[in-house]
């Protein structure tokens, strides 16, 4: 009777800290209307048993799973009259609620296989051309930095420019080409230290070293890699879209983070319980002085940023919601040279050099049902950059530029159903941008220019799915109206088709054909001899244009396993060249003189990839990507493209053990790695003579890029211990290794007027990273 006794105090003890209290909520409504779904049925599964715990929405759309264990989940949707969804990879831990939001699409009969993502902005991944980005993998992969552009490296199709960056190169096209969404809204380029990686040191419009905001914000955002949808365009590369999530509505949550790259802190909750009002804060403060600390390269750099996030999100009625939200950086990066000028290593030794660059944006989303059949979206987002790089030489030369960035831009989408087979949508996109630049040597003023531009992208598209809805069909139409000045251009009508077959349960066949069109970036209209209504002019034409095709081949083995086939090809004209120079193959700000639209490129390829979703404690993602990329300057000699890989290939792969032999302390050991295998990027021989006598690095593209670069290997690896502590908290400690095999992967070559050579600048070397992470 003594052991009783002793045993339900320990129980009694032990009884607020129960695992068995997770809870899984949220809210199902439909996909057009925004009206709850009452009946629904939403059943997890942890992949060893078909019968796990499920719920019913009631008449508000609204359920509930409680009683849950810590652990990882497929979670499945199934309503009359709408398509059966699956969520793979719902991980729940202790002190964190998890809450989704889904909306189910109309349907004649229920489609077992097709997957989605929690989120009331995508209710669907497209059938190719996407690459989801989750907020789990962000945190899960190796060395990704929390960054999802980052994490977006890792699948077909898709390269990292240089490593010390995150600018994308997606099937041949180089950073330039990628546009940045927040929420439907183009915006500048939300990056802090926007020069890491360059030759120049200046800016670039698309990348940088780190995301401006913290992954803890996101809800699951993409990629689009080519077959882009008639809402989207001005855009040849890839649109990494992203949305941020809702904060717990129902009780207050912490996270707190430190790591050697610095601290980061978010805090959400509800403003309205009873009206289902949250908040969502966030703070990240990083020096990278540790790291240096322990002898890691930077560069000799001192590397600084910090930034402030945060989305306040409202219900309203009939399904409807809206946000406020923004976010504001600040980074910096100095290079300070050896005391003693006898000490220079390399002609850089001798300035200091100070690059600081200032981000910041706000905005408001919402959408409300017109009707039962029809919904309204809205965005508008208001973005800016500053970025200033002084250098100076011991009083003996100093310069000095500037530039700044702003975009306005609003975003109109309408989505009626008008039968279950059949859907119609059209939009609009604004957008204001504005592009400010100088520079001055030794006190002398070398350029100060400017661009405005505005830019209209009207759409609409058709969706039909056959009575026997193995047949889909997407058919738009897109538009680009581009003015500046007393200019005005615009392409024709862009269509857009998709077409998707079924051929059963498990495998599906995707086309894709479409005209897409392009702006130039502002840089280059601001850094014209003349202004950009004049540049507009002489170039003839403002706006590029493109045909891509695609075809994809999708057999989804089981809930776990997907294999994927795809073939892509893109051919681009009316891009500006002189000669061999060519737009498309340069990233970073610069002078280029009188350009002509005579330019082409062209891409070709075929992805082949494998996934196996984490479950039963194991992960892989395999891929691997041939392609060929060419350019053809105003001189009509077709060469090879910088952004010329030849292949790229990645593996990555982890396990998990869980440990519960002390229930009340569940534990999860993990490991996983990425080995990423690149071809070498193209490049151009120096002109060493005029490098001499210009004292900085001068390129002969008189050939183009004949030179190809040593191949990127790298490996990285991630070790983590993950503990739940009873239902209040949980723990992670990790330890990431970039470049774990410490191997020297070459960024370019240059000419340093110190050593009278060329020499090599290498990408990053070993970089580790231990975090610990607490939830509660």
């Amino acid at each position: 009777m003594k052991q009783f006794y002793l045993l339900m105090l320990f129980w009694g003890v032990l009884a607020p800290f129960s695992l068995r209290a997770q809870a899984l909520r949220g809210q199902v409504r439909d996909a057009i209307s925004g009206y709850p779904v009452g009946g629904a049925t939403i059943r997890l599964s942890d992949g060893r048993s078909n019968n796990g715990p499920s719920a019913i929405s009631d008449s508000t759309g609204a359920f509930a799973l409680t009683s849950l264990l810590p652990g990882l989940y497929l979670c499945s949707i199934e309503a009359q009259g709408y398509e059966t969804l699956l969520l793979p990879e719902v991980r729940l831990v202790s002190g964190r609620a998890v809450t989704l939001d889904l909306t189910l699409k109309p349907s004649a009969r229920p489609l077992p296989d097709v997957v989605i993502r929690a989120s009331a902005e995508r209710q669907t991944l497209l059938p190719l051309g996407e690459i989801p980005l989750t907020r789990e993998k962000t945190q899960r992969f190796p060395a990704t930095f929390f960054d999802p552009a980052r994490l977006a490296m890792a699948f077909a199709g898709v390269a990292n420019a240089d490593d010390q960056a995150n600018g994308l190169v997606v099937r041949g096209n180089g950073p330039q080409n990628v546009r940045w969404r927040l929420e439907g809204v183009e915006i500048v380029n939300p990056n802090h230290l926007p020069n890491a990686g360059t030759l120049s040191d200046r800016p670039t419009t698309a990348a940088g070293g780190v995301l401006l905001f913290s992954a803890q914000l996101l809800d699951n955002s993409t990629l689009l890699t080519g077959a882009l949808p008639p809402g989207y365009g001005d855009a040849f590369g890839g649109i990494m879209d992203m949305y941020w999530r809702k904060g717990n509505a129902q009780r207050h949550e912490l996270t707190a983070q430190a790591s050697l790259l610095g601290l980061d802190f978010s805090a959400e909750g509800p403003l309205d319980r009873r009206r289902g009002h949250s908040y969502l804060f966030n703070y990240r403060y990083s020096t990278v002085g540790l790291l240096g600390q322990m002898g890691i390269s930077f560069g000799n750099e001192q590397i600084w940023f910090q930034d402030y996030s945060f989305k306040t999100a409202f219900s309203g009625k009939n399904g409807g919601e809206w946000a406020i939200f923004g976010a504001v950086g600040d980074s910096r990066n100095r290079f300070t040279p050896p005391g003693d000028s006898a000490d220079a290593r390399q002609f850089k030794d001798l300035f200091q050099i100070d690059f600081r660059s200032s981000t910041g944006l706000l905005g408001t989303s919402g959408n409300t049902a017109l009707g039962a059949r029809t919904r309204l979206f809205v965005s508008a987002v208001g973005s800016a950059q500053r970025n200033t790089r002084t250098a100076e030489a011991r009083n003996l030369f100093s310069e000095r530029d500037t530039s700044l960035e702003a975009r306005a831009g609003l975003s109109l989408r309408l989505s009626h159903q008008s039968h279950s087979r059949r859907r119609w949508q059209a939009g609009l996109l604004a957008q204001y941008a504005s592009f400010d630049t100088g520079a001055e040597r030794r006190d002398s003023l070398l350029y100060s220019s400017n661009a405005q531009t505005l830019t209209l992208q009207p759409w609409v598209s058709f969706y039909w799915t056959a009575p026997s809805e193995r047949t889909q069909v997407q058919v738009g139409l897109h538009n680009l109206l581009w003015h500046s000045g007393q200019h005005t251009s615009s392409r024709r009508l862009e269509p857009r088709l998709t077409v998707v077959q079924r051929l059963n349960e498990r495998h599906q066949l995707a086309f894709f054909a479409g005209l897409n069109s392009q702006t130039h970036p502002l840089w280059f209209y601001a850094l014209h001899p003349n202004n950009a209504a004049e540049a507009n002019r002489l170039i003839g034409v403002s706006i590029a244009h493109a045909l891509q095709l695609s075809a994809r081949h999708s057999w989804t083995l089981n809930d776990w396993w997907r294999l994927r086939a795809e073939v892509f090809h893109q051919r681009q004209r009316g891009i500006p060249a002189v000669g061999p120079v060519h737009l498309s193959n340069i990233s970073e700000q610069q002078p280029l003189g009188v350009l002509v639209a005579e330019g082409q490129a062209q891409n070709t390829g075929a992805e082949l990839s494998a996934e196996r979703f984490l479950s039963n404690g194991w992960f892989l993602l395999a891929n691997t990507t041939l392609l060929q990329a060419r350019y053809t300057g105003a001189d009509k000699v077709q060469r090879l493209s910088r952004w010329n890989t030849g292949y790229m290939a990645n593996f990555i792969a982890g396990k998990e053990w869980t440990l519960d032999d002390w229930p009340e302390r569940l534990r999860t050991f993990g490991v996983n790695g990425r080995l990423v295998w690149v071809g070498g990027q193209r490049a151009a021989p120096l002109d060493t003579t005029a490098s001499a006598a210009k004292q900085a690095t001068v390129y002969d593209l008189a050939n183009g890029y004949p030179i190809r670069l040593p191949d990127f290997i790298r490996l990285d690896l991630r070790i983590y211990w993950r503990r739940h502590i009873g239902q209040r908290r949980n723990s992670l400690l990790a330890f990431d290794l970039q470049n774990a095999t410490i191997r020297n992967n070459i960024a370019y070559y240059y000419y340093d007027p110190l050593l009278r050579q060329v020499a090599t600048k290498n990408q990053l070397g070993f970089v580790p990273n231990i975090s610990w992470r607490l939830e509660w």
